[in-house]
């Protein structure tokens, strides 16, 4: 028998028909003690074993012997508590083996249910942020078209300006060229009364020379008429003025004429550059009226966006916060599991390495109880016959 096996031992308590190895007796006792060396010193054949060298060794025999059972009784307690709390082990391994087959048992449904009720408020403030987003989008646009339309309104004014000027500037100009003709008609009409007062003046000074004249004619016939004569030249100088006059008062009234459809003209582009103005006048108080309304809009948006992301992150702050929380407590949960997967792989270890122990304590049994049993003798015979050597040498020194 090897000398790293435990020894065998079998029978009664108190040595009464045990039996043991005598080759094994140190290999039990360093099982039953514990002690982390195995190996146990070669057996020595039962023969050689020494002699006792006084009679008190059997009873230290069977005192070792009742010791090494109570060790052994003790060794086996150890065992059996050991399997009860295998088994315990055993039946924890295998509810956490059912758990993990059965994930249902968990209950994840509902962990899950506040979880899915987030997600769902998430995903409608998700929608209405999109949903704001867009209208901001839309805001922006409009108020972009609206800026568009605001500088082109301005462009407009700044022409319609423009425009006005030029029409004050020609108001002015016909303005002026409607003075100038006046002063103009105003010079012709005094040139024409001087002219008239000269003609007049030529006249009368005509008509004294004529009376004051005196004429000498020399009549070669006797038939003449003065009177007659005088007459026609009369009348011949009348004419000259009347037509003199005509001419003057024609040309006077064409020039007259002239003016009066330069003036009217003048007058209707006058008045048609105030009907212009004033139309351009209200149109650039329209535009103004709706530059400030178009403004007034921009800012109510642009004030509406503004309270709108304000309210949207006060909205979403809690909520991210919750996430936030619900993410800690997950990772936890999670660790938590983990954790609870290490302790049951140890659990596992310890299992195995129980079992080992137990199958390698039942194989050392198994291995003890085959042994030969002529290797084997009975320490109750042993001790017997130690008692009897010394009666039977006691007769033969009396």
């Amino acid at each position: 028998m090897p000398s790293n096996t435990a020894a065998s031992m079998f029978g009664g308590a108190g040595g009464r028909g045990s039996r043991a190895s005598v080759a094994s007796l140190e290999g039990l006792r360093n099982v039953l003690r514990n002690e982390t060396e195995r190996d146990a010193a070669p057996a020595t054949p039962a023969a050689a074993a020494p002699a006792p060298a006084a009679p008190a060794a059997p009873a230290d025999d069977k005192q070792t012997l009742r010791g090494l059972n109570g060790r052994l009784s003790d060794y086996l307690d150890r065992v059996r508590q050991l399997e009860k709390e295998n088994g315990d082990l055993e039946k924890q391994i295998d509810d956490i083996l059912a758990k993990r087959k059965t994930p249902e048992v968990r209950d994840w449904d509902e962990v899950e249910k506040p979880l899915d009720n987030l997600k769902q408020k998430i995903k409608d403030i998700t929608k209405d942020n999109a949903k704001l987003l867009l209208q901001i989008d839309n805001t922006k646009l409009a108020n972009d078209d609206f800026k568009k339309k605001l500088d082109d309104e301005k462009k407009a004014q700044k022409e319609l300006k423009k425009d006005l000027k030029d029409l004050k500037k020609t108001a002015e100009e016909s303005k002026q060229n409607r003075m100038e003709t006046q002063k103009e008609m105003e010079l012709v009409k005094e040139e024409l009364a001087r002219l008239e007062q000269e003609h007049k003046e030529e006249v009368d000074v005509l008509r004294e020379k004529i009376k004051d004249s005196e004429v000498t004619v020399e009549m070669e016939s006797q038939n003449s008429n003065l009177a007659e004569i005088v007459d026609k030249i009369r009348s011949q100088y009348d004419n000259l003025a009347k037509k003199n006059l005509k001419d003057t008062e024609d040309w006077y009234q064409n020039k007259f004429e002239n003016i009066k459809v330069v003036e009217a003209q003048n007058n209707e582009v006058l008045n048609s550059g105030k009907s212009e103005l004033k139309e351009l006048h209200k149109q650039a108080q329209s535009l103004d009226i709706k530059g400030q309304g178009l403004n007034s809009k921009i800012h109510s948006l642009e004030e509406a966006l503004r309270s709108t992301k304000v309210e949207n992150d006060q909205r979403l702050s809690p909520l991210n916060q919750r996430i936030l929380n619900l993410q800690a407590q997950l990772k936890e949960v999670r660790e938590q599991v983990e954790r609870h997967v290490e302790n049951n792989k140890d659990l596992v270890c310890v299992k195995m390495k129980l079992e080992a122990e137990i199958n390698n304590y039942q194989r050392l049994m198994q291995d003890m109880t085959a042994d030969n049993e002529s290797s084997e003798f009975s320490i109750e015979d042993a001790l017997d016959s130690d008692q009897q050597k010394p009666e039977d040498k006691v007769p033969k020194q009396q």
